[in-house]
């Protein structure tokens, strides 16, 4: 099977670790994380990861993913950052809770 780039596998991917994460199967989340953000740069999918690795006390790491979809923010044209708002929030949201 070829994969076709117009379809958001990699999106999915990342909801399936989340999902491992979520259920308890972190050594699956942090495999399957490892291997997705490698190609994937929807914020979804680095504040998912950026959760995980909060959850791991892997704060440092967590604080880089969380700061890595705010910088986007300046490069993003206008109708890309409205959508991707949500996402900001979270993160901003995400670096206030973890220890400096």
């Amino acid at each position: 099977m070829t994969e076709d780039p117009k379809h958001g596998y990699y999106r999915a991917q990342g909801l399936l670790a989340h999902a491992y994460a979520l259920s308890g199967q972190t050594d699956k989340a942090a495999a399957l994380f490892q291997q997705v953000t490698q190609v994937s740069t929807l914020s979804e999918t680095q504040y998912n990861y950026a959760t995980f690795l909060a959850s791991q006390h892997r704060q440092g790491e967590a604080r880089q993913w969380a700061q890595r979809i705010l910088n986007k923010k300046p490069t993003m044209p206008r109708f890309q950052a409205r959508q991707e708002r949500p996402w900001f929030r979270r993160a901003s949201g995400l670096l206030r809770r973890l220890p400096a």
